[in-house]
């Protein structure tokens, strides 16, 4: 059975990754906190990802799958997804990479004692063939506050590690 009104909505878009896109679906699935939707956003792949996302859609009816004509690009996918969302949360995920487990779990706790605006983001590691490298770097301060002067500095916010509240984004949307 779909849940009608999930938590979180998850948006994934995708372009020719049939390769490895079950494996970010995978790492969703897996999470340990599980009141969530997956919107894929199929931005105009010529490969078989329509495929594969529906091979899964029939293991997980939370899987949503939305197919563009033509390719738009990540962002545009990205704004189809969040107009289809019916979460009062919004997270994004990319369809080349893994969530770890717990990743929504200790977001949403956050969520539990927090009421204002805000935007809930983590660390991330960057892996490229056999490096693998932290993000942000650890030795570096956490940000909190308003931090649009840091990110303009340099980019620490991986988008697959956001989740904020669906009516915070309507906002500035």
């Amino acid at each position: 059975m779909i849940n009608q009104s999930p938590k979180v909505s998850i948006i994934l878009p995708t372009y020719n990754r049939a390769y490895i896109i079950e494996k970010a679906i995978q790492s969703v699935l897996n999470q340990t906190y599980q009141d969530f939707e997956i919107i894929v956003i199929d931005d105009g792949s010529t490969d078989n990802t329509e495929e594969i996302i529906k091979k899964l859609q029939q293991k997980d009816k939370r899987i949503q799958y939305i197919k563009l004509e033509t390719n738009k690009g990540a962002a545009a996918a990205r704004n189809v997804g969040i107009r289809s969302a019916k979460g009062q949360y919004i997270a994004f995920q990319d369809s080349d990479d893994e969530w770890l487990p717990e990743k929504l779990e200790k977001q949403m706790k956050i969520f539990e004692t927090i009421s204002k605006d805000i935007i809930v983001y983590t660390g991330f590691w960057r892996i490229d063939g056999d490096e693998k490298t932290y993000l942000p770097d650890i030795n570096k301060s956490n940000k909190e506050g308003d931090i649009h002067k840091e990110l303009l500095k340099g980019n620490f916010v991986g988008t697959p590690s956001i989740l904020l509240k669906k009516e915070t984004l309507e906002k500035v949307a």
